[in-house]
């Protein structure tokens, strides 16, 4: 048996870039309970890029099944439409209808805790559970 190679010379080994990582985070949204006596923090899991608006999205995108099993409610009305937040301003889109108490409680409670996650802002004299 003969064997026969095709002319390529032997190359030292290279090596590729850093393996990809996902960067998962635990976020804190504000619920109210469902007793309808106060809020409820919650943590939710994201992965991907984290931001002051990021938990505030999660909350204006609506309730999870587990958080409708425990009958936690909402008052932020969902939006599909994308919330930003600037230094202490968070911008609601136009076409949001005018919020209930509670509702801003929730939004309150949120940018709060996501400003101090995010930007490693201290939470003192804050009157949020």
């Amino acid at each position: 048996m003969t064997l026969s190679a095709c002319g390529v010379r032997p190359t030292p080994v290279l090596t590729g870039a850093e393996a990809p990582t996902v960067s998962s985070h635990e976020l804190t949204v504000y619920l109210i309970s469902a007793e309808q006596n106060g809020l409820v923090r919650r943590t939710r899991a994201y992965s991907g890029t984290v931001e002051t608006a990021t938990a505030i999205n999660l909350l204006v995108a609506g309730l999870t099944d587990e958080e409708k099993k425990l009958g936690l409610q909402t008052e932020v009305p969902t939006t599909s439409s994308r919330i930003y937040a600037v230094s202490n301003v968070v911008l609601l889109p136009e076409d949001m209808p005018p919020l209930s108490k509670w509702a801003q409680f929730q939004l309150y409670c949120t940018a709060i805790a996501s400003r101090a996650k995010v930007e490693g802002v201290q939470v003192s004299d804050i009157d949020c559970p």
